[in-house]
């Protein structure tokens, strides 16, 4: 037996859950732990990661772990491969659930925002995934779960960013999930709908209309159905009748329709509901005409 193949059977299984301290990655988190896996979180707050990795050794008996990082940094996947490592373990299952959200006019958000949105929501998905699948291959099991949003089938003005990298994520899923047919192992991604999670209001979209007067789905809720359909491997797994109704309707009503009425689903509104317009912008020109 070849001595990384000795390796790789001495290192006992674990499911990696990225953006675990809350909402769905807390509660997919627990959903795992709860169906016997041993769990890998990692998020930005240590304390709170500890905290949570605690909570769920007290709750289900298995072991668990964390590891802090920010994953919109580089050496984040490295990070979580030395801390699996470092416990004797290997990634059996990849739950790419870290996301932000920026919300507003484009031109108004800020640069390094965007920039990090792109990071979290994708760059480090592609990354995670391209360091854990290889192995998952090579020993003919495991998957890897990724947490997408309705919003990636449609345009959404004002978290235009936003739906665009979920966009990109739900497209590279599928595309993963056939590549990887017959290998034994799963590529499945979950589009949620709204959520009761504070990343709303963490965007600045606490008072647009889709969270204001949609219903609101649990954590605890979509990723019991994840779990489920991730195990069962289901490509697509969309929660929820009036999140199946929106994916639909997507595909067949006419962009003249949808964008508009998106638009105004997701526009930003202040407390009492009126939408923010947006700060007038001062011509480059204008200066030096002054002058």
């Amino acid at each position: 037996m070849d001595s990384a193949k000795e390796k790789r059977q001495t290192l006992k299984p674990a499911a990696v859950i990225t953006g675990a301290t809350r909402g769905v990655g807390r509660a997919l988190a627990d959903e795992f732990a709860k169906n016997g896996h041993a769990v890998m979180l990692t998020g930005r707050d240590e304390a709170r990661l500890a905290e949570a990795a605690d909570a769920i050794r007290a709750a289900h008996n298995v072991p668990a772990y964390s590891v802090g990082c920010d994953l919109a940094a580089q050496d984040a996947g490295r990070k979580i491969e030395r801390a699996l490592q470092d416990q004797g373990l290997y990634c059996e299952s990849l739950v790419n659930n870290a996301a932000m959200m920026t919300a507003g006019h484009f031109w108004e958000q800020d640069p390094e925002a965007l920039v990090k949105t792109i990071d979290v929501n994708l760059r480090a998905t592609i990354d995670l995934t391209r360091r854990f699948l290889p192995d998952m291959i090579a020993r003919g099991a495991g998957g890897v779960l990724n947490v997408s949003s309705v919003e990636g089938f449609l345009p959404v003005p004002y978290q235009a960013t936003y739906a665009a990298t979920k966009a990109a994520l739900i497209s590279w899923s599928r595309a993963l999930a056939y590549e990887v047919m017959g290998t034994g192992v799963r590529v499945c991604m979950v589009a949620p709908g709204v959520i009761e999670t504070d990343i709303h209001a963490a965007g600045g979209a606490q008072n647009s209309l889709y969270a204001t007067h949609l219903p609101r789905m649990t954590p605890e809720r979509i990723s019991e159905a994840a779990y489920r359909r991730f195990k069962h491997g289901n490509w697509i797994i969309i929660e929820g009748w009036l999140n199946r109704t929106v994916v639909a309707l997507a595909r067949f009503v006419p962009g003249y329709f949808l964008i508009p009425t998106s638009g105004w689903f997701f526009s930003v509104r202040d407390e009492s509901g009126v939408p923010v317009e947006p700060k007038p912008l001062e011509h480059p020109d204008s200066e030096e005409q002054k002058k």
